[in-house]
């Protein structure tokens, strides 16, 4: 029974024409079919693995084992490092390091994390001592400078992740992920955006236009920059330390935990200060680990370093269509009208923009409690962690009660809560579904003014 079960989830993970729909609807749990006893155990129980055979050592120039990666990254380079300590029978951190360049960077520029001459850029010698694997891909053939901070750079990102977890054993709540110059740009991004699956998110020599930064409670950012970063008429302000140093004013002001470092080197790891830096980032990373079930989060509809993209997922948040209306950004710009290469200054300031936030909180009475902006319709992702399925469970929007019941553990909810990281770390076996829009008329009218008795 279990091996016919396994093979329709596999199906459903990782056939990507198969009838999903189809597959949902023939699961345990559905049209009064017996029920899986634990969905979440059930789903990781059927995710591929290929640990055998791997043994440590560097591996330069490889490609996505994964036949479903596989297909739809079949050019991209991935490069890892197995340390000597590696045990399959022991999970183990993963670091997931994003390069520096540009808009011409090839493929191959991964390869330069794990040059073993340290002191001139590479860190092969320090990261094979380090005791977690560490994953270097090249990136996407993207015609931008901005390569890691885009939706298609953050689904190749979370493939990068899931290719390491087939190949070696992970700790899925001990992932982390860094980026120096472009993938500094890149953590900005992805700290925002899909920082819930990291550990800790290092961040070297980066920038920003766009910080939701009131978002990152419950994520750990590690913002690292040297002063002499940007020198007038040496190397251009594209990765002026003002960046780090207001988006690390923002998040004092905010009361949010972070770390910042500011050293007096430059901007490439051939800086002897900057590298040092960075590898002091290095030895916290088997420290760090994520709690992937926060009691309290804040979400937008919308968020990006450089251009605010739809972003829904968010913990155990999923946020769908927003209403009119528009929320304050913190932005962060030149102060030239057409910036340059020796731009000498940046204006901060929060923009409104159209989007919606939510405020969740999930307390121990088994009582989730949203403040809302401009949402229509949000889901919130339940798991064993957070609530008592025995008991009701009650949902606050606003101060309102939309939802007080009995919530049924579903395996096709724990397959769907896969499928929003393919992170076994962060899996739900519940969701309650909100339609929260409000009638404008009623709306206009309980706010609007008294009217006046005619004399």
């Amino acid at each position: 029974m279990f091996e016919d079960l396994r093979a329709l989830i596999r199906r459903y993970l990782y056939e990507p024409d198969a009838d999903r729909e189809a597959i949902l609807a023939a699961l345990p749990g559905d049209r009064g079919r017996s029920q899986v006893e634990d969905p979440v155990a059930t789903v990781r129980a059927c995710l591929a693995r290929e640990h055998e055979g791997r043994v440590p050592g560097m591996y330069l120039d490889e490609r996505f084992e994964m036949p479903h990666l596989r297909a739809r990254y079949p050019d991209e380079h991935l490069n890892f490092l197995v340390p000597e300590s590696y045990d399959p029978a022991r999970p183990t951190g993963l670091l997931v390091l994003l390069h520096g360049g540009g808009s011409g960077t090839p493929r191959e520029a991964g390869e330069r994390w794990f040059e073993a001459d340290t002191g001139v850029g590479g860190f092969g010698a320090v990261l094979a001592e380090m005791p977690y694997i560490t994953a270097a891909p090249g990136n996407l053939q993207l015609p931008t400078h901005k390569r890691w901070s885009n939706p298609e750079s953050n689904a190749y990102v979370l493939a990068v992740v899931e290719e390491a977890s087939y190949r070696y054993a992970i700790d899925p709540d001990r992932v982390c992920i860094a980026g120096q110059s472009m993938g500094g740009f890149g953590a900005f991004h992805i700290v925002q955006t899909i920082g819930d699956r990291f550990a800790t998110v290092g961040c070297h020599a980066g920038a920003w236009y766009w910080g939701f930064f009131e978002g990152l409670r419950g994520v750990d950012l590690h913002l690292m920059h040297g002063t002499q970063d940007a020198v007038l008429g040496v190397r251009p302000r594209f990765t002026d330390v003002a960046f780090a140093r207001m988006a690390s004013a923002i998040l004092s002001g905010l009361h949010l935990p972070h770390t910042y470092v500011e050293h007096d080197g430059g901007h490439s790891f051939t800086d002897r200060v900057a590298y040092e830096c960075f590898q002091g980032f290095l030895e916290r990373v088997p420290e760090e680990m994520r709690a992937p079930f926060p009691a309290e989060i804040v979400t937008c509809s919308h968020k990006g370093a450089f251009r605010l993209y739809e972003s829904p997922d968010w913990f155990w948040l999923t946020l769908g269509r927003t209403h009119y209306g528009s929320i304050e950004m913190d932005h962060l710009e030149p102060t030239e009208p057409r910036p340059s290469y020796s731009t000498t200054g940046f204006r901060h300031h929060t923009a409104r923009i159209p989007a919606g936030t939510v405020h969740g909180r999930c307390d121990a009475d088994n009582t989730i409690s949203l403040q809302t902006r401009n949402m229509d319709e949000l889901s919130v992702w339940l798991s064993r962690e957070m609530v008592d399925f025995d008991r009701p469970v009650r949902v606050l929007v606003n101060g309102e009660i939309e939802h007080d019941g009995l919530v049924q553990p579903s395996l096709a909810v724990a397959l769907d809560s896969y499928a929003r990281r393919r992170d076994p770390g962060m899996l739900f076996e519940a969701r309650i579904d909100l339609d929260i829009k409000r009638d404008d008329w009623e709306l206009q009218k309980r706010f609007a003014p008294p009217v006046e008795p005619e004399q």
